[in-house]
């Protein structure tokens, strides 16, 4: 572990294991832009300052689990009451027959 703090660049995998995020995690943050990377032939790398960066605006001191539960509720607007009684009602059959 001494020698990735002394790096610069680290690999996909390597920035998978310092941030404890799974693959599709990580390349879900490049595709939105959260998450800087460094191309360098084939290759996809993770500066230590990106790193540094997600970390810096991730940061929070909100419960991750309130806010995005809210958000993901849409807007309720209360059912006006009384309801208006239904254009057909129904009719009972006559058993009397």
């Amino acid at each position: 572990m001494k020698d990735r703090i002394d790096r610069l660049l680290y690999s996909v995998t390597e920035g998978r294991e310092i941030l404890g995020l799974s693959r599709n995690s990580l390349y879900a943050l490049f595709r939105s832009g959260q998450l800087a990377s460094v191309v360098i032939g084939c290759r996809r790398f993770i500066s230590r300052e990106a790193i540094a960066e997600l970390i810096a605006k991730s940061t929070t001191t909100t419960s991750p689990a309130i806010d995005p539960a809210r958000l993901r509720k849409p807007e309720q607007n209360p059912l006006p009451l009384p309801l208006a009684p239904a254009a057909h009602p129904r009719r009972r059959k006559d058993n009397s027959e």
